[in-house]
């Protein structure tokens, strides 16, 4: 069951870059797309209309069974068309019906986990993860962008309502233009949240594996920096394993890419003079 949570909750991130790929504003693998001469193309992909309907078809299946059987208004499907998910999908007010039911479902998992019918939940949930990660097609690992921080409205138990900031955490898809909050929704800008989260954690020591997952540089690099005396280590974790400050990592990275840049130049002017 917190494999079923953890999967409706790629799903809601998934979905605008699944409806990006449906409407042909991104293209899978990154390559192929039309030719560019009149009705080459189509200006959607259909096969992954047919995917985004499937799963909303699924999943806001549950929503009405549950719904039904607790005798409750889960308010997700806001006169958008239930239907055509690829193409609409859309509630009142720029909802979408698919990333409401998905997150919506995360909180009756521990419900569900009592019923019969639990098994053919599971499996659903999983087939519209796999289904959605197929329209994608891109990476599975999603990158940290740090805390959210965005505005939300919280009532009060006496009537009143007061403005906080949302501390849940901001994760994007490798390639998208958003990342997204897991707790409240807010999209954020992946190239500014990445340029601001850099400064940020540029004082702060991480292990060679965990600055290899967040930035374009090898594992096996870091740890010849720092047996070849060009790292220090700043201290090691729990486990023994040595952190490094990550402004020296970048640093020596950027200086890496330098000498590679003037290395190559020079291999052009000596290939040009001769």
């Amino acid at each position: 069951m917190d494999r079923a949570r953890r999967q409706l909750a790629e799903i809601a991130d998934l979905v605008p870059a699944a409806r990006d790929v449906a409407h042909r504003q991104a293209r899978r693998g990154g390559g192929g797309g039309a030719s560019g001469k009149p009705g080459s193309s189509l200006p959607i992909d259909l096969g992954a209309t047919a995917r985004l309907d499937a799963v909303q078809n699924a999943l806001s299946g549950w929503v009405r069974v549950i719904a039904e059987e607790r005798g409750i208004c889960p308010e997700i499907h806001g006169g958008g068309r239930t239907g055509s998910a690829g193409m609409e999908g859309m509630g009142s007010g720029g909802r979408d019906d698919l990333r409401a039911s998905a997150r919506w479902l995360v909180g009756m998992c521990e419900w569900m986990r009592h019923r019969a019918e639990v098994d053919t939940f599971l499996t659903d949930v999983d087939a519209s993860a796999r289904a959605l990660r197929g329209v994608v097609n891109g990476p599975r690992e999603r990158k940290y962008l740090g805390p959210c921080g965005a505005d939300q409205v919280a009532a009060f138990a006496e009537g009143l309502a007061d403005t906080e900031r949302c501390e849940g955490d901001v994760y994007g898809w490798p390639g998208a233009e958003k990342g997204t909050c897991r707790t409240c929704g807010a999209n954020v800008l992946q190239a500014e949240r990445r340029a601001w989260l850099d400064d940020e954690v540029r004082q702060y020591a991480y292990t060679a594996s965990e600055i290899a997952a967040a930035y374009p540089i090898r594992r096996n690099t870091i740890n010849q920096w720092a047996s070849r005396g060009r790292l220090a280590a700043h201290d090691h974790n729990e486990q023994g394993r040595a952190r490094y400050n990550l402004g020296d990592v970048l640093e020596l990275a950027a200086g890496e890419a330098a000498r590679r840049e003037e290395r190559r130049a020079a291999r052009e002017r000596a290939e040009m003079g001769a």
